[in-house]
Order: structure tokens, then sequence, then C-alpha cells
């Protein structure tokens, strides 16, 4: 899923319902909310949450901006989330609720449970795929209101932290994070890449015997590719379209954008673009780099 959002101006007072599936990354939300400023409260029973907002903003209070974490360890979550936000709305009209759904691929969800070893809130007499499974169609009433959707299978915990800082900080101006990974399509397209670029028809320092060993970060790889008219060529039309596309999608209010460029292996060409293409400077983009197959040959 991308990362789709209505990007929501800041308010005098705003409070974030910080909500979505186990394992894609609530925790690590509420944790950057909280280093930029945020009064956050996490596992809020869903019943309290007009009362907690209420007293939060009470006249009385220095708080302006607040983050609740609420998911399917509250009982009866789904049944009395709507009617809560309902009641805030209406109590509070001088003040924004943001719902933010964090989301993850399945795929990523299960890594994560299997790396950190964690029982899935609904785990029990189901298998973890079939929690995770479960939860996912307990959610999706709440994903289709959502004011913002965050897809987290691009971010590390740096990553997921800055985008916090440079989305709903008050500090900071939003920008476009462009997640750039080279790869070889010898070892399949990187699943969760928005853009895809093939640059396998570019002259290949493979079959150079004093280029062989290097890689693409390495200035004669640079010098041998980009020597020649045709990669030069490419590189224009490639930027130009990337700076429309990657300005559309920040006029559309995504966040991240995730960029696939690939070559054969992995090792020269897809690496010498990533490594020239982080160089650019682009209005409203923030680049974060990766070489996923680099030192698999």
């Amino acid at each position: 899923m991308d990362t789709l959002t209505i990007n929501p101006a800041i308010s005098a007072r705003d409070a974030y319902i910080i909500t979505g599936l186990s394992g894609a990354g609530k925790t690590s939300v509420m944790r950057a909310l909280e280093d930029v400023g945020f009064y956050c409260v996490d596992n809020l029973p869903v019943p309290l949450l007009a009362t907690f907002i209420k007293l939060a903003f009470h006249g009385n209070t220095s708080l302006h901006k607040v983050a609740i974490g609420i998911d399917v360890r509250n009982e009866h979550f789904l049944s009395t989330f709507f009617d809560a936000v309902d009641q805030v709305k209406q109590q509070a009209p001088t003040y924004k609720i943001t719902i933010v759904f964090v989301d993850a691929r399945d795929q990523t969800i299960l890594k994560r449970f299997q790396e950190t070893r964690r029982k899935h809130p609904l785990g029990g007499a189901m298998s973890l795929k079939q929690a995770v499974a479960q939860e996912r169609h307990l959610l999706e009433p709440l994903l289709l209101v959502a004011d913002i959707v965050l897809d987290t299978d691009v971010f590390n915990i740096h990553e997921l932290r800055r985008w916090v800082n440079n989305t709903i900080s008050l500090d900071a101006p939003r920008n476009l994070i462009a997640h750039v990974v080279s790869f070889g399509f010898k070892h399949e397209v990187p699943p969760e890449s928005n853009l895809v670029y093939d640059v396998r028809f570019l002259p290949n320092p493979y079959f150079v015997p004093e280029l062989k060993p290097l890689d693409g970060r390495h200035p004669f790889i640079q010098e041998y590719i980009f020597g020649h008219a045709i990669a030069q060529d490419y590189w224009q039309r490639l930027t130009d379209f990337l700076a429309y596309n990657l300005q559309r999608f920040y006029e559309e209010g995504r966040f991240a954008v995730s960029i696939a460029i690939g070559c054969t292996g992995g090792k020269h060409r897809s690496v010498a673009f990533v490594e020239k293409l982080t160089t650019l400077a682009l209005p409203q983009v923030q680049w974060v780099k990766s070489h996923r197959d680099l030192g698999k040959e």
C-alpha cells in the first residue's frame, strides 16, 4: 500500500489518535511524537478517550498537542471507537482530531514479530499469520476513515522519526522522503517499489577487467558510466521525469515514495545511478539511499 494522506494543518490544539496494525510501528510513531513535544498516552481505553482529551485541553493546562495510542488490545475496540470520536468532535470544535493509521504489508509484520518473538495481541489458538489477517479484517473500517495512512514498509526507525518531525512537528516543514534503492534483477525487484527503472541497457563496467572488482560508489565506475552519451541522455530524461513525478506526489499529500533502480547484478550501474541521484537537490524532497544487493556477487 502506498502512503496516502490528507495532510492536516496543525491548529492551536491538536489531538492525534495513533492506531493501526500490531507490528506496523505504532509505538515507534508515539515515541517520535513524544520527541517533538507531544504529550503521549499509549493503549488508552476507548471509553476514556473523550474524557482524556477534555482534561488535556482544559483551559488551565498548557497542553497544545497530544497523541493517544489505541489498538485492538482494547476490549470492544471498534464497537465503541467511532462513537467516542464523534463525542470528542461534538464536545470540542475548537481543536482538531486526526486519525493516523499505521500500516505495513503482512510479510513485513510477520518478519517483525518473528524477529522480536513477541506475541500478537490476537494470538492464542490462531497462528501468527491468521492473527495478522484477522486484525487486518477487524481494522478495515478504521482504515477507510483514517486521515493519514502511514505505510512503514519503506522506513527504518530513523527514517520514521524523520517523517514525524518533517510532517507533524510544528517546527519543521513537510518533506517527501524518497527512498532510492539499487538492486539486481537477478535477485528480483523490491516488492515495496512505487517506481522502478531499468538501467541494464547502459554500458556495463562488469566487462572491463580493471573496473569489474569496483562497485558503483567508486569514482572510476561513475566516470565510466556517465562518460557515455547514452547515460547522460538517460540521466537527463530520468531526472526531469522524477522531478515532475515527485512534485505531483508531494502535492497529492504523500509522505514517502520508494524508487528502485536495477541493473543485472546490483553492483555497478544501478548503484552509480542511486549515488548520483541522491545528490540532486529537489524542493521538498529528502533522499534516503540503500544498495540492497551490493556484496551479493
